[in-house]
């Protein structure tokens, strides 16, 4: 599967969201790769490559009825064999 750009929202609980961060914590410590959920609408699983560094961001939206917080991490792709 090739994925060049994805995106997605779902609504999780406070225990949920917690649950899912600290899943991808272990995954980064580890290293390897990182497996993260489709959309609810589809099946399966998007498996990223990890490499380091790790470049960190944090944006902070504050609107009348929300608050967003996004965070984004970046790194080189790692050269894939055969291509």
């Amino acid at each position: 599967m090739r994925i060049e750009e994805f995106e997605f929202e779902e609504e999780k609980t406070l225990s949920n969201l917690a649950d899912l961060l600290v899943e991808i914590a272990e995954q980064i410590r580890a290293g390897e790769k990182l497996e993260l959920p489709m959309p609810t609408l589809q099946e399966g699983i998007i498996e990223i490559p990890l490499g380091e560094p790790i470049e960190t961001g944090i944006e902070v939206t504050i609107r009348r009825q929300f608050i967003h917080v996004d965070f984004s991490l970046s790194w080189r792709k790692r050269p894939v064999e055969g291509t």
